[in-house]
């Protein structure tokens, strides 16, 4: 198709006569009209796709190919970093990774002894050549995100990448005095052979420590009197690891030599670039979204910033500044354009991929990935989407296939988001069919707020739905799939203090678990959190009990009730902690208490983990990654749920119970009175 002479709308700008601007248009117009009439090839619909633990989408979406060209323990002890082109000349996809060799000081991190490995598909990801490796082969460098870029007159297929040596002593930091390069190498025969690593110093501004690539794609851009010149993004950090950002490199020769264009330093106290990923827009611009690598990401649930270049790339336009109703994790996303009015006819549509569960933990909040669209040029973004995996996943990168499908390299594995890298393949017409609502629904915090002080509202999972309770209402779940999630922000920390969880509850289940609250981590399984955690759970099958938990750094403390309450009524349940002394209450009886263990500083009573955290309602905080048949979900009637930093007193907590919205306002933290869904 790409002999076909293009094709315009009446009124369309004419591009320049030259042999390199014809070559460009009939590439980019050969992509958009495969992406209109896509091949016949055989589809499947795959169950990995879509799971009953996540019920935000009611279509499934199918896929052409879904494999795994990249597998951890095979060559390597885990791929990382995806970075996927398809090129000029035949169609060749190809797909890049990190290969990270496992060594004593070294498993899976960022920095270590990592190549830059490829593997190649003729066929559209159906079937995939042996691995190569491009960079790395010979040494034990660390060799990282490669952000590959077509030529679309030449076909020189540009690879840019980061390297450095690395501390391999396991008691230092991995970055730790070594400085990091970027390099480039090249192939023009569609990635069989690879060019001399060729060291670009120029890329590097003065005064910068860490210094990267991508990762992802990179683009031509294809109109504008910049036309035809490569860009791909990068970030770096400066001034000892205190300020940080975003830049672009560009080249106006196919990718032989390049330059630093555009560059965005800021404190990295708060907000900043990282991991940008380009698109140019129908005006000429260079559209920039980028990760927020803010460190104290529970102050924030905005993880995407955003800003364009009106010169090519040479500087950004203005400061990055929030994607707003984005929903996702601090991760990696990637920009693609599928349409462009003047080209193909069709509004104009940008592509996004990334995990779509609002969340602020690097790890525990990658699920979910899925593709959304902008239709005005990356000014907003559309809350519905295709849900391309509801497992966890991590990195992504997106694609225009030899027949016009759509293709995306991501990574995935079993309880962790990275590991593997997975490819799928789906026409436009399955993802616009398998389209459905991404944002999740909320549930308000009602408690009264200074001013300008953002509310703890609830995330509602599943398909818990208002109940009643009284003459008012409750939240309802089915015990199957639904759960609350407060995201982590700061005021939900209780620390080392004293705190107090109220909440009225009923069911009748006669086995299991059933988590009423359960704040922040699982006991005993991440050294970041280390087991620090509270809950409040009914416990019908483990000794018919209402058990409350504390964990800090030296152990777990519980105390426990001799019912689970089970008998189908509504029952007040008050959790405190006060010193040293828990304390469990129902219906305003007298407590069942327990002592933690004294320690010896005020760490050791700390239960919230100082990374980031979630507090789930109705689950453990594990689900739905938990074992078979270990599920704890509750099953059963919750309302008005609060959380005090402090401990209430007897007379306090039955004003609680007898719905007095005026107790101990100034620690009141949550108030959910499961009013609304929004």
């Amino acid at each position: 198709m790409s002999s076909l002479p293009p094709r315009r709308p009446p009124g369309a700008r004419r591009f320049a006569r030259s042999a390199w601007l014809s070559a460009l248009s009939l590439a980019v117009l050969a992509a958009t009209l495969l992406a209109v009439t896509p091949s016949t090839r055989a589809t499947a619909s795959t169950a990995s796709t879509m799971s009953t633990a996540s019920t935000a989408s009611t279509a499934s979406l199918t896929t052409q190919v879904l494999n795994t060209p990249f597998e951890a323990r095979e060559k390597y002890f885990c791929t990382r970093i995806p970075a996927v082109v398809t090129s000029k000349s035949g169609g060749v996809l190809l797909a890049f990774a990190e290969g990270r060799t496992r060594l004593t000081a070294t498993g899976c991190h960022d920095v270590g002894d990592n190549d830059i490995v490829l593997r190649r598909s003729l066929d559209g990801g159906a079937h995939w050549e042996e691995l190569q490796v491009v960079v790395g082969a010979g040494d034990a460098l660390a060799h990282g995100n490669p952000a590959p870029v077509v030529d679309a007159v030449t076909g020189r297929i540009t690879l840019l990448y980061s390297s450095s040596d690395w501390n391999r002593d396991a008691a230092k930091p991995k970055r730790e005095g070594f400085p990091r390069t970027v390099h480039a190498v090249h192939s023009t025969d569609g990635g069989v052979t690879w060019s001399p690593s060729v060291a670009l110093p120029q890329l590097k501004a003065p005064g910068w420590g860490w210094v990267s690539t991508g990762p992802g794609h990179g683009i031509q851009l294809d109109r504008g009197p910049h036309q035809g010149r490569l860009i791909v993004p990068g970030d770096h950090t400066a001034g000892g690891d205190t300020t940080g950002g975003g830049q672009l490199y560009y080249s106006d020769d196919g990718g032989l030599t390049w330059k630093l264009g555009a560059t965005s330093t800021v404190s990295k106290a708060g907000a900043y670039p990282g991991e940008l990923t380009v698109a140019q827009t129908t005006d000429g611009a260079v559209y920039v979204n980028a990760r927020n690598s803010e460190p104290t990401r529970c102050a924030t649930n905005e993880h995407r910033l955003k800003t364009t270049s009106a010169d090519g790339g040479a500087s950004f336009a203005a400061p990055f500044t929030p994607v707003a109703n984005l929903d996702t994790s601090p991760t990696f996303g990637s920009l693609l354009r599928l349409h462009a009015q003047d080209l193909d006819g069709k509004p104009d549509r940008l592509l996004y991929s990334g995990p779509s569960r609002l969340g602020p933990n690097p790890l525990e909040d990658r699920r979910e990935l899925a593709v959304r669209s902008s239709y005005d040029e990356g000014r907003t973004w559309k809350t519905v989407g295709t849900l391309v995996s509801a497992a966890r996943t991590g990195y992504s990168d997106l694609t225009v296939l030899p027949d016009g499908s759509l293709g995306i390299l991501y990574e995935t594995a079993g309880n962790i988001p990275h590991g593997n890298l997975v490819f799928a393949a789906f026409t436009e017409k399955d993802m616009d069919a398998a389209a459905t609502e991404l944002r999740r629904p909320r549930t308000a915090d009602t408690r009264v707020r200074a001013p300008g002080e953002a509310g703890n509202h609830a995330v509602i999972h599943g398909g818990a739905v208002l109940g009643s309770r009284l003459s008012g209402k409750a939240m309802e779940f089915d015990g199957t799939d639904d759960y609350l999630r407060l995201v982590c922000s700061p005021s939900l920390r209780v620390d080392d203090q004293d705190f107090t969880v109220t909440a009225w509850f009923r069911h009748s289940a006669t086995t299991g678990t059933l988590p009423i609250v359960w704040a922040y981590g699982m006991p005993g399984t991440d050294p970041l959190k280390k087991g620090r955690h509270f809950s409040v759970r009914a416990e019908p099958g483990a000794g018919d009990v209402l058990r409350a938990t504390v964990g800090t750094d030296i152990g777990s403390t519980e105390v426990t009730l001799p019912s689970s309450y089970n008998d189908g009524g509504w029952h007040h349940v008050v959790f405190t902690r006060a010193g040293l002394t828990l304390g469990l209450a129902v219906d305003g009886g007298a407590p069942a208490t327990a002592v933690m263990p004294q320690g010896t500083t005020a760490a050791d009573r700390n239960v919230t983990p100082a990374a980031e955290f979630n507090i789930h309602i109705g689950a453990r905080p594990d689900f739905p990654n938990q074992p078979p048949g270990v599920a704890q979900l509750f099953r059963g009637t919750l309302d008005d749920v609060r959380l005090f930093r402090g401990a209430l007193t007897p007379e306090e907590a039955a004003l609680v119970k007898g719905g007095s919205l005026d107790v101990a306002t100034e620690d009141e933290r949550l108030r959910l009175g499961f009013s609304t869904i929004w």
